[in-house]
């Protein structure tokens, strides 16, 4: 191994002794699977004054699931195509 490859391997191991990675039990999170569809599936593209275009049923749709709780983990998807977008909330107990 080289000298940096050493170093930046105990640089790193120093770290996570530091600040170990925290761990939650999946039980205490709920999902949830949300498909959005494309562009072409009667969505209401409106241009806004920056010059961007928003899908209006799409922006609403999510805003209203995030009222409820549920936050964005990750999108799946290509523009102009279906998203699948998944998301999670802190189950209520």
């Amino acid at each position: 191994m080289k000298f940096k490859q050493i170093i930046m391997i105990i640089f790193l191991g120093l770290l996570l002794s530091i600040a170990p990675p925290a761990l939650s039990d999946d039980s205490d999170w709920e999902y949830q699977v949300v498909i959005l569809k494309g562009i072409t599936a009667g969505g209401t593209i409106k241009k806004q004054s920056s010059g961007i275009y928003i899908d209006t049923k799409k922006t609403e749709a999510l805003n209203a699931l995030a009222a409820e709780g549920w936050k964005v983990l990750s999108v799946v998807g290509a523009p102009g195509a279906d998203n699948t977008v998944y998301l999670r909330r802190q189950r209520s107990n």
